[in-house]
């Protein structure tokens, strides 16, 4: 087990095959395998290809671990110690990586009303269903086109900011990944979250399109995590399918579509980790052009200096944000209720503040009473899609 939590995430364990015997030794071998699977249908592991990776990925063991620590806490069994997020690894020799500061300088985009079509309260009924007209069938799932008359699923899925324009409005993006790998802090992020929260599921993740629906019928926007090549790779990787700097623009299409077919009805995506690819600008282009056809917008989370995501978005008309803080990069209580005062603080002297965090179940509690009384704290609550930058031309 232990090696679970030190594997990148969706890269499955190796293991040695030895060439099956017959005889007695079959028998009892088809007897530990049927219990074997007997076992994991029990958990609920047993899906095909296509709904998981062969095996538990880093994230997905840090979110049962965090799990079994936080019922551990309740009855006093184990201790709140500061933990780094395993599914950030970071390689402190590797060139810039920090958080962004926040500065007054920063642009802050404006709310403004999106393109809707005349039946889109209509639509908005039927919004954890694709519309026909914004999906594409193939292979790998179902992918985002625009419609015949230009319609984004920016636009379609999009949920409206309580409030349009910036006067006097200290706005607060809060953006939740991680979602459909642990089924337990799916359901807790879902189930007491505030629709204004943005969620953003892994492609590794479990029973996605279920979901995915769940949580639209709770008013939830949505974004889809794409893995993205690393610092220090492949000693640390996002994963199988990663985009990745060394492959060509083919073959990362193709990686693209399938965390792209991994579930319908979102807004946008946003990197799991990327640190080379988010400064390799000749390989981002291409897959930022593909992501601005389709009708998407992309955020980046804040965690690399020296990214160029807001560059290229901009040369390829990309709709784009950048997040300005990890709120649980330290997963203490105390480390996670100080940045959640950062978050509120910022938004109250910028006007905009957008935090990150992974759906650990601490996080989830955290993120949830912060949030609670935010309104009577003069804050308001946006959807990312609401403070997008749409590029010019």
């Amino acid at each position: 087990m232990t090696g679970n939590l030190d594997r990148p995430l969706g890269v499955p364990t190796p293991t040695s095959i030895k060439p099956a015997r017959f005889g007695r030794h079959a028998v009892i071998a088809a007897s530990v395998l049927a219990a074997g699977i007997v076992g994991y249908a029990a958990k609920g592991y047993i899906g095909s290809t296509i709904d998981r990776p062969d095996d538990k990925s880093d994230l997905h063991s840090a979110l049962e671990s965090s799990q079994i620590n936080s019922q551990k806490s309740k009855t006093g069994n184990t201790k709140n110690n500061t933990v780094k997020r395993p599914d950030l690894p970071i390689d402190e020799n590797a060139p810039g990586l920090r958080e962004l500061s926040i500065s007054d300088e920063m642009e802050i985009p404006a709310i403004i009303p999106r393109k809707r079509p005349d039946n889109y309260v209509k639509r908005q009924v039927l919004a954890h269903l694709p519309d026909p007209e914004l999906v594409e069938k193939t292979s790998v799932g179902q992918l985002p086109v625009k419609s015949p008359d230009g319609l984004r699923a920016l636009d379609i899925y999009s949920r409206q900011p309580d409030t349009e324009g910036n006067f006097g409005v200290a706005r607060i993006v809060i953006i939740v990944g991680g979602l459909g790998i642990s089924q337990t802090s799916t359901d807790q992020a879902i189930r007491t979250l505030p629709s204004g929260v943005t969620l953003a599921f892994a492609p590794y993740g479990n029973s996605l399109p279920r979901w995915m629906q769940t949580a639209r019928k709770s008013g939830h926007e949505l974004l889809m995590q794409i893995p993205m090549e690393p610092f220090g790779y492949p000693q640390t990787s996002a994963g199988a399918r990663s985009l990745l700097s060394s492959a060509d623009t083919k073959l990362n299409r193709e990686n693209l579509y399938w965390s792209l077919g991994r579930i319908t009805n979102y807004v946008g995506v946003m990197n799991y980790l990327g640190g080379k690819m988010l400064t390799s600008p000749e390989k981002l282009t291409p897959v930022f052009e593909e992501l601005s056809d389709r009708g998407l917008m992309f955020v980046d989370d804040g965690s690399i200096r020296n990214s160029v995501a807001t560059t290229v978005s901009k040369s390829t008309g990309l709709p784009n944000a950048r997040a300005h803080m990890t709120i649980d990069s330290l997963r203490t209580r105390s480390a996670i209720t100080k940045k959640l005062g950062e978050l509120e603080e910022t938004a109250k002297r910028t006007g905009l503040a957008i935090g990150v965090a992974t759906a650990f179940p601490e996080s989830i509690t955290l993120i949830a009473k912060f949030l609670k009384n935010a309104k009577k704290r003069g804050l308001e609550l946006t959807p990312v899609s609401a403070i997008a930058s749409e590029p010019k031309g």
